[in-house]
Order: C-alpha cells, then structure tokens, then sequence
C-alpha cells in the first residue's frame, strides 16, 4: 500500500499515518523524500527520518541524496496482518533549519525465493558510529547498501553479509584505497551466519575493530537477527551497542564470489557513485596530506579484472594504460609503489576485484590506446589474468562503461608484461 502524504518537516517535527497489512510477510518500507542538504555542503550533508511503528523506534533513514527526490527503500520486517500506526520525526543536529520533504511512502511486500528469504530473515541491523559525535553517519561514511552471499560448510549453509559505506574516515588513505580497491567507498565484510541443517543458526561470526573475527555475543532482534555497531572509523563492528540511532538495511544483492568483484555495487546502485564523489569533493579535494587527497574522481579509470594462480593476500599484478601521443604508461598501482611493506597493489582476498588509474589533468577515456598487465612481485612466479573492463564518469556524473576486453594470459618471470587492448586507429 501506498500513503500519500507530502508534508515538510524541520527538526523535531513528526507526522503520523496507518498502515494496513494484509498478508503474512516480509516487507519493505519506500520512502519517497527530499531535503534541504547536501552532502557535499559542510555541517548540512543530511538529516534523518526517525520511524516508529505503533510508538516503537524502529530505524532511521538519512537523507544523504539532498535536493533530489530519492526512495529510500528500507527493510520493515516480517509482518502480521493487521493495522500499524506510523509516525516520522524530522532529527536534524547538523542544521537546525534544514528540512525534509516527504513526499510519500508505500509499504511493499517482498516476493522472494527460498533463498532470498534465508538472507532476508537473518540480516543484521546496524547501529549508526558514534565516534566523532553522536551521529557520525550523518555527515560521513554513511551505510548505503547491505549485499551477501552463501557458502556450505560442514553442517549446512554460511550467510556473510557486507556493508557498503561512502567512504572510510580512517584506515587505509584514500590515494590507496583508489588503487588497492578501486574506489572510495568502503565495502566491509560484516558477519557470518552459520546454519545448521534445518536453517536454525548454529553460531554467528562477525569482523571486530583490527579487522579480528569474534563470535558473536549480542542479543537477537526477532529471536534471529543479529544487532550491531559500526565501532571504528574504517569499518569495523561490535556486537556491544552505544549509539542512538540504527538502520535496516534489505540484502538487496548476493554477489557472486566467483564470477564479479565486490564493486559489482558500483553498477548495481549507480547512486552510490555520486554520495562517493560528493563526500570526496567534501573532504578530500583540499586535504592537507597528499597521501589522503583525491582532487577528482571523475579523472580516474575504473577498473574491474581477476588474477589466478596466485596466492591471494600478496601483490601481484599491475595495469597500465597508455595515452596517445605519449610513452610513459599510467599505472594503477604507481609502478608498484610501497609504503613500508605496505603495497599499492590490489592485496585482497578474492580472485575478481577492482582497482583504478588517474589519468593526467585534461585526459580522458578516450586518449587511452593502449592496456597492458604486468608481474609485479619477484616472489610470485606466474599469475594468470583473465577479462577487464573499464568504467569512467560521464558528463552527468554516472559511472558508465567505457570498455570490455576479454583474455586470459599468464604472466611470469620470463613475460612480465603483456598488451591486452589496442585502440584502433
């Protein structure tokens, strides 16, 4: 069902509705709605929408696209049939006199396979950081998408969720995280839930601070749903909660593990692109330290690709472009650069991943006439290299692909390096 009900609210304003559930279910709450910020704009990037059902707090929704209409499209739950009443309050700490538009909100039953329902009836509820202040999300690394996929292990089937943040305050610099995982955003594994063979959960991991694997010790939301915190200012959690305000995300995507690379989010949820871009040009066009400084996103090249063969963890393979007109090559991970032990190059744990290249002030996609791979660690004997593509930003600020090559070479010591896309002229 869908209520209609423009309304414009400041801070500490409420609204009030009803809602009638029909059937037995999971559902979603779609909240259509606008603001006065923008999270480009500092100390007013957003507000949020505080909802409670029947005068229980139920979640939070920040209103990080600003002046555009957006729906924001939260999990409400599994719901009885019956009637609920509704109501939104207006929290606007970051701008007294910023305000919200809601323009209207439905209420949708999710239609979902067996599959889709195990993600669904397990997946975490976030509390918001609450490091710098009191609502940390609401100015920066804001949680936009929650994806997940399964695994078996030795008594039935594993469920890991990740999070997908704007950006990480802390942690790996912004130059690195461009060039390790091609992009700003922060993409964190959350937890894992363990199922036993009747898909009751057996126990539950999830990632602590200094990225340490804990067992899970929190309570339970709806008897199954684990609870936690985002703790650390790079994506980090804990089951021990603080903060005030919390979110419920809908598993809105399984990625597949073998097949893409976690940036997959990038083309699935183009909307992600911009909030990236836009807390970039808020806090790391001008930053002091060269290290943690990206002048301009829309200057990179996006790249996707997957490395075989290798054990993953150490760094490995490089991508280079060349530009017309020139012979030095751009490389992806500044021709291997380190900072102590510590590389540019993609070190993940996966085979399919994602990376980038900042082309010189004034080029573009299209100066680029050639792609080449290279071996770049001396430990590592061989790698394979299969398929790349590239994306770049277009003129309206959209992620779009620009190209797609399909191979699939080996790289050793004896051929370190091999041309894998040619422009044709």
């Amino acid at each position: 069902m869908s209520v209609l009900n423009p309304v414009k609210m400041q801070h500490l304003d409420s609204n009030q509705s009803s809602i009638i559930i029909e059937e037995k279910g999971y559902y979603t709450i779609n909240l259509k709605a606008k603001a006065s910020t923008s999270w480009k704009e500092e100390s007013n990037e957003s507000l949020m929408l505080r909802l409670y059902v029947n005068q229980v707090h139920h979640q939070d929704i920040i209103l990080f696209y600003g002046n555009q209409s957006f729906t924001y499209k939260r999990l409400l739950g599994e719901m009885e049939p019956g009637t609920y009443e509704i109501e939104w309050i207006c929290e606007s700490p970051r701008n007294s006199e910023a305000f919200a538009e809601m323009e209207s909100y439905s209420v949708e039953k999710l239609e979902v396979s067996e599959r889709e329902t195990l993600a669904v009836r397990f997946a975490p509820k976030l509390y918001g950081r609450s490091v710098y202040s009191s609502y940390d999300n609401l100015y920066t690394d804001t949680p936009l998408e929650m994806i997940y996929f399964f695994e078996e292990w030795e008594r039935g089937l594993v469920i890991e969720y990740h999070m997908v943040f704007s950006h990480e305050d802390e942690g790996t610099p912004a130059v690195l995280l461009m060039s390790k995982w091609g992009r700003l955003l922060d993409i964190e594994y959350m937890a894992r839930i363990y199922l036993n063979e009747y898909n009751e959960i057996d126990h539950i991991e999830y990632q602590g601070a200094e990225h340490q694997v804990k067992p899970y010790k929190g309570p339970f939301l709806e008897g199954e749903r684990v609870i936690l915190q985002t703790a650390t200012c790079n994506g980090n959690f804990t089951d021990k909660i603080t903060s005030s305000y919390h979110f419920s995300f809908i598993p809105s995507y399984e990625w597949k593990v073998e097949q893409e690379a976690r940036e997959v989010v990038m083309q699935r949820f183009p909307y992600i692109n911009h909030v990236m871009a836009w807390e970039a040009e808020r806090q790391l066009k001008n930053y002091p330290l060269a290290y943690n400084r990206i002048q301009n996103v829309y200057q990179y090249a996006y790249i996707q690709s997957s490395v075989w063969e290798v054990e993953l963890g150490t760094p490995s393979v490089d991508f280079l472009v060349r530009l017309k007109g020139e012979e030095k090559w751009q490389s992806s991970s500044f021709q291997h650069k380190k900072f102590g032990s510590f590389s540019a190059a993609y070190t993940g744990p996966y085979n399919h991943f994602s990376t980038t290249i900042c082309l010189p002030e004034g080029k573009t996609m299209e100066d680029i006439v050639e792609l080449k791979i290279a071996l770049i660690n001396e430990k590592v004997s061989m790698a394979n290299v299969k398929d790349l593509k590239i994306f770049a930003y277009d003129e309206n600020g959209n992620l779009e692909k620009y190209l797609e090559t399909a191979f699939d070479e080996n790289l050793t010591v004896f051929e370190s390096e091999k041309i894998v896309w040619r422009k044709e002229m």
